[in-house]
């Protein structure tokens, strides 16, 4: 997959718990102290949270190296 072209994807993003079931993930903005975490803040991405249990993930770009001008 080109990852350059991977905004232009749509994902659905679900995690399985415990019993076997699946749930989906939807973003969700910080609004709440947590959310100011320094972890949270490692760029640009978007914090997703199950429907059901709240189980959280960090989704975010991965960081491109700076490129040198030799």
């Amino acid at each position: 997959m080109d990852l350059t072209r991977a905004a232009e994807y749509n994902f659905r993003l679900r995690h399985r718990h415990n019993d076997g079931s699946w749930s989906d993930l939807e973003p969700r903005p910080d609004h709440d102290p947590a959310g100011h975490d320094p972890e949270r803040e490692w760029g640009s991405g978007t914090l997703y949270v199950c429907r059901n249990c709240d189980e959280q993930v960090f989704v975010q770009p991965e960081p491109t190296e700076p490129t040198t001008g030799n």
